[in-house]
């Protein structure tokens, strides 16, 4: 079993920042695999190991957030609002989603809207800020949007970076500027998950062992510092539309092996 847990926290910590949706890739493993299936402490473990990749990634974009002058509070009013959308179809749609999380069918049709959505950012066209280091806000409607965005990835199978990443894009944000915010709205989106699961009485009980819950964190950490790397690169170099050819012909693949569901 140890060895499964070690694949999930592989795939939870790439896919938690690369635009393939981890939610989804999670739904498949759960089905096929059956490991740990609705062990919510596990699951939240995961989430911390991906959640302190991000933090360790923009510390210093965290820490510049705590200066407090005129550019800070614009950026952290844009953080506030960006993560209203998805606060509002989390509590209104809680039940329908978790759901949606028993359809690897579901997770295959999603898994090929993320494909799509990924394919129009081919032609974006955004200024070209690749030397750009200093926190600029987006701006409160555009965060709102994105937020929008956002919300729609609470879906298995719709990639949440996917979504912020290329609404974005799409909006005119500059590419560092587009991946950083996505980045940086991932913080309170994965640690208002996470309270979400304590307050559901996740925190009780877990059938990994304490040595395997430390290594499995730690493995989807460093895989999250990859994948956010990984994702961040190919943004500035235009690459980001590319993700579309693994997402869709894996929505195309889940869609026909559950023809049958």
């Amino acid at each position: 079993m140890f060895l499964k847990l070690i694949v999930m926290a592989i795939v939870q910590g790439l896919t938690e920042f690369l635009p393939v949706s981890s939610s989804g890739h999670l739904v498949l493993l759960h089905h096929w695999m059956e490991a740990l299936q609705g062990d919510l402490f596990f699951d939240i473990v995961l989430h911390l190991g991906t959640l302190g990749a991000v933090v360790v990634v923009y510390r210093s974009e965290l820490l510049r957030l705590f200066m407090f002058d005129r550019p800070a509070l614009n950026y952290i009013a844009a953080l506030i609002i960006g993560t209203i959308p998805a606060v509002i179809v989390g509590l209104l749609l809680k039940d329908f989603m978790e759901g949606l999380f028993g359809s690897p069918r579901a997770a295959g049709y999603a898994l090929l809207f993320t494909g799509l959505v990924l394919l129009t950012t081919r032609r974006a066209v955004v200024k070209d800020d690749s030397d750009s280091d200093d926190l600029v806000s987006p701006g409160l409607l555009k965060a709102f949007l994105i937020g929008c965005a956002q919300a729609i990835a609470i879906t298995p199978g719709i990639s949440r970076s996917g979504m912020t990443i290329a609404s974005s894009l799409l909006l005119g944000l500059p590419r560092v500027e587009a991946a950083r915010f996505s980045f940086m709205l991932a913080i309170p989106a994965i640690a208002g998950a996470l309270v979400l699961q304590i307050l559901d009485g996740a925190a009780t009980e877990t059938l990994a062992s304490p040595v395997q819950l430390v290594v499995t964190a730690i493995v989807a950490f460093v895989f999250g510092l990859l994948a956010i790397r990984l994702t961040a690169l190919a943004v500035v170099k235009s690459h980001f539309w590319k993700f579309a050819f693994y997402c869709m012909p894996l929505g195309l693949l889940v869609l026909y092996i559950t023809r049958g569901l």
